[in-house]
């Protein structure tokens, strides 16, 4: 694989293991997109790597990853890797029942549902 040229998209690129790839990928010569649910860690971003091009956007809501997928095909058509880094971890006890699981930032639709998703949506584009 070439890792050097690429307009690459990356998703919860705003912080931790996301932007250190973004970091890398940008300083191997790459064009980084980067995209999470907060503007301010975006900015954050932003701020401490100039280069990189950013979009707010929760993947774990259905409609922002069709809207991420357009966005990205209507302003970056030369786009050709996906990195599908979001992810949230949370503590559920399941031994209390459902409650915990149902309440709070959807684990599941944010660490499975959206890579497959999003990977749907830009495999054919490839």
């Amino acid at each position: 694989m070439n890792t050097k040229g690429n307009p690459i998209l990356i998703t919860g690129g705003a912080t931790g293991i996301g932007f250190a790839l973004a970091e890398t990928l940008v300083n191997a010569g790459n064009k980084v997109i980067t995209c999470g649910r907060r503007e301010n860690k975006l900015n954050e971003a932003k701020q401490k790597l100039p280069q990189i091009q950013r979009k707010v956007c929760d993947v774990s809501v259905e409609k922002e990853r069709e809207a991420l997928f357009v966005w990205v095909k209507d302003n970056y058509p030369d786009l050709n890797v996906l990195i599908n880094n979001a992810g949230i971890q949370r503590m559920i006890i399941l031994k209390k029942g459902t409650k915990e699981l149902f309440n709070g930032e959807n684990e599941i639709e944010t660490n499975l549902v959206a890579p497959i998703n999003l990977a749907a949506y830009f495999i054919p584009w490839f």
